[in-house]
């Protein structure tokens, strides 16, 4: 399995690589970019966006060397959902689609995989005394999940290697842990997703040579959705036999492993709901943006972003002994607290700013009482 490991790394990788190569000579004779013509869009240049059609054609064209029906189930209909997505994806990077069209397009796409491919959430592996869930509520559960993280990472993808990365170190630790539960269909998925990905940042790092677009960050978010889903059900499923679940907690790992992008979508969410606007209406309040208004680059925003999830992961799996709900509790506490700490640092930095400005800026003289003695009339020259 680690020769099989190395091929599909390598091959994925030099396959995103040779595709991106030809996606960017493409676009650059045939115009097609993502143009920074909205304030909330940092690149200053035109930057091609699709490549995500680079990780997905690398990603079905080492499917059909390495998987099969027999390591996972229902592999057509996952074909299926993942060609639709990629529909969509494609129209919305070259064209735009309206968000409820969109929306309308990923419940399709999240009940092909939790119905059809069999995809889903079947316990809570007793969070709140809750194991085995009854099958509508299940599909429902599990729809919600995907269409959630399909947005979630597009959410996130905001600037240079930062979706990319972070669905890099999820995709790794995933194919730990598949490895180790014997399912070498979900282990040879998360490692042909970190080729991919590991092709991808090769092109996405600073200064940016192409964007993964709706089209790869849409199908960056149903991939992790789902391995996520099937990292849950394993261990579920072996707690019910004479071995005990591999990882413990695993609900609390997923959040952990997710907590940037779950954590930005539910805030951005709240926040335009707050104030009496569309949750899908594009603004500049992520936490990336906020990271860049302290004046950090984009590689040094997704650095810090990246350990904030690699610690909130450390912390899980050092606690895993623990009750999954106090897991939770603990890991959206740590969150909460880092995100109060940036929102001082920015606090901070807009008065020192202001502070500044009324130093520099000499102070306005007042205007002279009188400046005309009354009943004299004033002379005007010509």
């Amino acid at each position: 399995m680690i020769v099989s490991s190395i091929i599909i790394i390598s091959v994925t990788f030099f396959l995103v690589c040779y595709s991106i190569k030809k996606i960017i000579y493409i676009s650059h004779k045939k115009h097609l970019f993502d143009e920074p013509t909205e304030i909330r869009k940092i690149h200053k240049t035109k930057i091609p966006n699709l490549g995500g059609v680079a990780i997905i054609a690398s990603m079905i064209a080492i499917s059909c060397l390495f998987l099969t029906p027999a390591n996972i189930p229902h592999l057509n209909y996952i074909i299926i959902a993942i060609f639709s997505l990629f529909i969509l994806g494609l129209t919305d990077d070259l064209v735009g689609v309206n968000p409820t069209k969109k929306i309308i397009a990923q419940f399709g796409v999240a009940a092909t995989i939790a119905i059809l491919a069999d995809c889903r959430v079947s316990s809570f592996h007793g969070i709140a005394g809750i194991y085995e869930i009854p099958y509508l509520v299940s599909i429902l559960l599990s729809v919600m999940f995907i269409i959630f993280f399909i947005n979630a990472f597009n959410l996130i993808d905001g600037i240079d290697c930062l979706a990319g990365s972070i669905g890099l170190m999820v995709c790794i630790v995933f194919a730990f842990y598949f490895f180790y539960l014997n399912q070498p269909g979900w282990y040879f998925v998360a490692v042909a997703m970190c080729g991919c990905l590991l092709g991808f940042l090769f092109f996405n790092r600073s200064p940016a040579r192409i964007f993964m677009g709706d089209t790869g960050s849409m199908f960056l978010g149903l991939i992790v959705a789902m391995l996520s889903i099937k990292f849950m059900e394993f261990n579920q499923s072996s707690s019910k036999g004479i071995l005990p679940p591999f990882f413990k907690s695993a609900p609390a790992l997923v959040y952990a492993l997710l907590i940037v992008p779950f954590f930005d979508t539910i805030r951005i969410f709240s926040m335009r709901l707050l104030k009496r606007k569309s949750p899908f209406e594009a603004d500049r309040n992520h936490i990336h943006h906020r990271l860049l208004d302290l004046k950090l680059t984009h590689m040094q925003s997704t650095g810090i972003l990246l350990l904030v999830n690699l610690f909130s992961i450390i912390m899980i799996s050092l606690l895993v002994n623990i009750k999954t709900e106090l897991l939770i509790l603990f890991d959206t506490v740590y969150i909460l607290l880092l995100n109060g700490l940036l929102s001082f640092l920015l606090f901070k930095k807009k008065n020192t700013i202001l502070n500044q400005i009324k130093q520099i800026k000499p102070p306005l003289k007042p205007m002279p009482k009188n400046i005309f003695s009354p009943g004299k009339e004033i002379t005007v020259l010509k």
